[in-house]
């Protein structure tokens, strides 16, 4: 089945946003199609970039808890693109990073591609300078 109404499309996307939220990992991948394809592009040293698979998608979304607290995702804004299946969503987050103490806030976009009522594609961006500022690094002008 292919996702010809927008509506059930942005379903899918807020079902997503919806358990990352709260780190319900298995409602995560519960919403990946098999062939999911992630892209971090923004992600520091350490963070994988891309993630192929549902398999190892379910293993990279696993090891969440243990870094941060729930994303508490908010102010989702999505919309449907010209092209059936494909969405922007725009959301913010307000977490923790759990081994720092420090907290996570971060605004969003990202472009899904949902396939079989399953996201098959995301690309995630997001300020990687207050990721990093929450693990505890810096980022300084030089001078």
């Amino acid at each position: 089945m292919t996702v010809t109404d927008p509506a059930d499309g942005a379903a899918v996307v807020r079902a997503y946003l919806d358990a990352v939220s709260v780190l319900d990992v298995a409602a995560i991948v519960a919403t990946f199609h098999p062939e999911i394809v992630l892209h971090i592009p923004y992600a520091p040293d350490g963070i994988p970039r891309i993630v192929e698979g549902r398999t190892a998608a379910a293993e990279w979304f696993a090891g969440l808890p243990d870094l941060v607290a729930p994303m508490r995702f908010a102010d989702h804004e999505i919309q449907a693109l010209q092209q059936p299946g494909e969405f922007v969503a725009e959301y913010t987050s307000d977490s923790t990073v759990l081994p720092t103490g420090l907290p996570y806030r971060n605004r969003y976009i990202s472009r899904f591609t949902v396939r079989d009522g399953l996201v098959v594609r995301l690309a995630e961006y997001f300020d990687p300078v207050e990721l990093i500022r929450a693990l505890g690094g810096s980022v300084a002008m030089p001078g």
